[in-house]
């Protein structure tokens, strides 16, 4: 009887487990902005966090300046949530310059805030990945640069293929003379 109820205490904590584990899984696949505690469920990030959860990157960026101008939240996440929002890797439209402006922005005028940190990690990896996009873009130059040169490599080759066949056409009609 004691085993029993001991087995069936440890399932009902297990489902309950796995019931609590599901529950903070992010559903839609897209993590949600952070907000600050104080202002979770009515805060003015709300609804930016619903839209950056729909895949509506411009409008929950928008949201976001407006509540940065308006004063009605916590600026540094504004910053923050305008800097994930700008350099998300699902927004078709993302712009890292635009991200990078908004972090340092958080760094440089909020320097006491929860936010600097993960700022100043995205700040280093926008800044790695523009110096590669750079060097890729000089890549692409100097590839552009072989393959003119290939070109103008090809054509003397053949150039120079049609002087011999001349020369060798011309010695041949000599010796027949």
């Amino acid at each position: 009887m004691k085993n029993h109820r001991l087995e069936r205490c440890l399932w009902s904590a297990a489902l309950l487990g796995s019931v609590w584990i599901s529950g903070c899984a992010m559903i839609s696949g897209v993590p949600d902005l952070p907000v600050p505690e104080a202002q979770k469920p009515t805060a003015p990030f709300e609804q930016s966090t619903a839209l950056f959860s729909q895949g509506r990157y411009e409008a929950a960026y928008s949201a976001n300046h407006k509540i940065l101008q308006e004063g009605r939240g916590a600026p540094d996440v504004a910053l923050f949530n305008m800097g994930v929002i700008s350099a998300h890797s699902a927004n078709p439209k993302k712009n890292y310059p635009r991200a990078l402006s908004s972090f340092r922005t958080l760094v440089v005028e909020y320097p006491q805030s929860s936010m600097v940190e993960p700022a100043k990690t995205w700040i280093q990896v926008l800044e790695a990945y523009q110096k590669l996009a750079d060097e890729k873009r000089l890549l692409m130059r100097e590839r552009e640069a072989f393959a003119h040169e290939k070109d103008k490599l090809k054509y003397a080759i053949e150039k120079s293929r049609q002087v011999d066949v001349d020369i060798e056409k011309r010695r041949r009609d000599t010796l027949r003379k």
